[in-house]
Order: C-alpha cells, then sequence, then structure tokens
C-alpha cells in the first residue's frame, strides 16, 4: 500500500515538474516573441513589407544587400497587322511566365510613406491605383517648394530698389549684376542664358540618356514609335540614328536596307511653340544639321495619331494643359486591333509629375483611375481600363538643377493579361 501511495506521489510530482517547466518554456516564449516583435517595428519593417509583397505576387524578383529588387519587364513580340516591321529583329526573348502585375500592397504603402523604402524600390512593374505616389516623387515634391521660393525671389528682384535706381540712373554694371541673380534664380548658379541654349539645341526641353536610348529602341524595335509634339526633333533624330546603327549591324544586308528604309520614329508637331525658332536655326546651320530631325512633320496632335496605329505614342515634354491627355485618347481611340491583341496600348511619357510644369491633373489621374474607369468592348463585356507602369527611368538633366522630369512607360493592362 505504501508504495502504491509513493508511486502515485512520484506521479504528481513529476506532472507538477512538467507543467511548470511548460510554464517557464511558454514565458521564455512570449518574452523571446515580444522581444522579436520589438527588433521588428524598430529595424525589420522592411522585412515585413517584402515578404507581403512577395506573397502578393510581386514576382519575379532578386535579392541584393537584403533588399528585393523587381526584374525588368519583358515584352513579347506582337505584331499590329495595320503597321508593322516585319524586318526588325529585337532581342527580346518572349516571358514563358510573366505574373500579372498588382497594385502596391498596404505594406509597402506603409513603408514608402514612412520613408522605409525608397521611391526607386517601388515594384515595377505594378498597376497603378488612385493611392500610387508614382507621379509625387521625392525630388519633384522638393523641386516644387523650390520653385515658390524661386517665385518669390524673383518677384523681390523685380520690385527692388536697386533695380529701379540702375534703371533710372542707367548704369549698366548694376544692370548687369541684377540681370546674373536673376538668372541664378531662373537657370541655377552659375548657369548662363548660352548654357542653357546650348541644351536645348542638343537635346531638347529635357535630355535624353544612353540608357533611355537604349531601351526604347531595343524594347520598341518590332512596333515603332510616334512622338507627338516633337519640336526641333533632337528625341527622334537621337532615336532614329540609334535604330540604324543597330540595324546595320546586322549581318544580313538585305534586311538591313529594307529595315533602314521604316521609320522607327514618326515625328509630328504643329510648329506653333518650337523651343528654338526655326528663323535662326534653320537647315543650314551647324545645330540643326547635327542634332535637329529634318523629318518632323507639321500636324495637329489629334490628327497626328490616326496616321501611325500600333506604334508606341512618345510625349516628350508636353506643354501645360490639356494637349497631353487629349493626345493620349486621341491615340487609344485610334487603335487597330481588339481585345487580346496588340492595340495603341503603350505611352511614353517624358516630363514632371503632378503639378510640375507638364500636362495637367488630368492626365495623371487617368493613368492612376484604375478603379473608376471602364470601357465596353467589341465583344459587349465591361472590362477596367487600368494602366500598368512598366518602366520609370532618370532623364538628363538640364544644368542648374531646375527640372525634375523622369521617363514613364505606361502599358494598358489588357495587353499584359
Amino acid at each position: 500500500m505504501m508504495a502504491i501511495t509513493d508511486r502515485a506521489n512520484a506521479l504528481r510530482s513529476v506532472s507538477v515538474l512538467s507543467q511548470h517547466q511548460h510554464l517557464l518554456r511558454s514565458r521564455r516564449h512570449h518574452a523571446a516573441a515580444a522581444l522579436i516583435v520589438a527588433s521588428a517595428a524598430t529595424y525589420g519593417f522592411f522585412a515585413a513589407a517584402l515578404v507581403e509583397d512577395s506573397a502578393a505576387g510581386d514576382e519575379p524578383t532578386t535579392t541584393t544587400k537584403g533588399f528585393q529588387y523587381q526584374a525588368p519587364f519583358t515584352v513579347g513580340r506582337h505584331f499590329c497587322q495595320c503597321e508593322y516591321n516585319q524586318h526588325s529583329k529585337p532581342d527580346l526573348k518572349i516571358a514563358k511566365s510573366t505574373p500579372e502585375p498588382k497594385p502596391l500592397s498596404r505594406i509597402t504603402l506603409m513603408a514608402y510613406r514612412s520613408k522605409l523604402y525608397p521611391y526607386s524600390y517601388l515594384p515595377v512593374p505594378r498597376v497603378l491605383t488612385l493611392h500610387d505616389p508614382l507621379f509625387t516623387y521625392p525630388e519633384l515634391r522638393r523641386g516644387l517648394i523650390n520653385r515658390i521660393q524661386d517665385e518669390e525671389r524673383m518677384k523681390q528682384i523685380l520690385s527692388s530698389c536697386e533695380l529701379m535706381e540702375a534703371r533710372k540712373n542707367n548704369d549698366h554694371e548694376q544692370m548687369q549684376r541684377i540681370l546674373q541673380q536673376m538668372n541664378a534664380v531662373v537657370y541655377g548658379e552659375n548657369i548662363s542664358p548660352q548654357m542653357r541654349e546650348d541644351f536645348l539645341i542638343q537635346h531638347g526641353c529635357t535630355g535624353y540618356t544612353n540608357e533611355i536610348i537604349q531601351y526604347l529602341t531595343h524594347n520598341f524595335a518590332s512596333r515603332g514609335i510616334i512622338e507627338v509634339g516633337a519640336g526641333n526633333g533632337q528625341w527622334a533624330r537621337a532615336l532614329n540614328d540609334a535604330y540604324n546603327n543597330q540595324r546595320n549591324e546586322d549581318n544580313n544586308a538585305a534586311t538591313t536596307s529594307v529595315a533602314s528604309a521604316w521609320e522607327f520614329v514618326l515625328a509630328y508637331d504643329n510648329m506653333e511653340q518650337l523651343p528654338l525658332s526655326q528663323m535662326v536655326y534653320h537647315k543650314n546651320t551647324l545645330p540643326a544639321n547635327k542634332y535637329f530631325y529634318d523629318k518632323v512633320q507639321q500636324l495637329s496632335h489629334i490628327d497626328a495619331v490616326q496616321e501611325s496605329r500600333g506604334r508606341v505614342l512618345l510625349l516628350v515634354y508636353p506643354p501645360p494643359g490639356p494637349m497631353a491627355l487629349e493626345t493620349v485618347r486621341a491615340y487609344l481611340n485610334a487603335s487597330c486591333g481588339h481585345y487580346g491583341g496588340l492595340r495603341n496600348d503603350t505611352v511614353v511619357y517624358v516630363g514632371e509629375g503632378r503639378g510640375g510644369a507638364n500636362a495637367d491633373d488630368e492626365f495623371f489621374e487617368f493613368f492612376l483611375s484604375c478603379e473608376q474607369n471602364t470601357k465596353k468592348e467589341d465583344d459587349g463585356v465591361q472590362r477596367q481600363e487600368c494602366w500598368v507602369i512598366e518602366k520609370v527611368l532618370n532623364v538628363n538633366a538640364s544644368p542648374g538643377g531646375k527640372g525634375y522630369e523622369k521617363l514613364f512607360v505606361f502599358r494598358s493592362r489588357n495587353a499584359v493579361e
């Protein structure tokens, strides 16, 4: 009897000890979990954002130094029956399984707004929505503040006693000093009007880079580009030259000769607001021969897009106002394809974001209003009009740092299904 009692007491002791050890382990577990959560809240917010983005389908990605970069998108070879270049041979391969782009996740937006995510780390491609910060990048926000300060500074100079005194006394030295102050406000410190004009001669209002030229010629070689608002044609000249040089490297002479006859960029402008006067920089001048495109056709922005169905629309530094959005709408309405085929579906915009020097608020809202836009296709089905941002590239900034442009490549979501 005593043995049975001792055995029961021993079992109870073991059970109590086991429960006590389990409680200790549980407390240590909760303490460790609390420590991990605190550490993650302080240092590891990036990880949470990246995990959620990965789960949301923002693949394919690669990892470098602890951060995930979005892999470059791939464009398949499709041809529009209205117009295409059957002789071009782009090096791109058709993507076997490209995941459908998605909007920014909630955690990614939180991380970006908390300044834990830089603008350049936002995943591309992605579906644009009203909350997307694409058009409000940090350098533009700072630049708009600087412009307000520049405007106030210019008002002070124009209303200053020094200027009135210099005019009254016809003091040329004082006028020259005041003019230098004004140039610093308009163009930037130590930037002369001649330096600005030299930039305009070579690039136009905003500058291309080798990366931009290579990207556009490489990805759109099979489709071609229509540039509306081409100005003096510096971008069209650079793109056509690069395209023809690329074709000339082809070993097939017959293909090269036919492809060179195909104009990669068709350029149009109404010739009403050219950056540089054709009276000064006419076709016999060195700048015009070296940088301008002599095949810019005079046509309105609405009529221009009717001429080249199936091409990619390029808008470089469009004027403020409705011109940019009117051009995009006319371009989409002129589409030759049907749902699922290659249409007028790709827009390359080079300019400043919301509140900047180009286009208007309606233009930027058009690309962000995925939730609000629907369109009835030929098959009678209502589909959302959404846009995917495929690429964002920095431009060759004008001297003085007064411009805040970027290059954006938009693609209709219907073409990325």
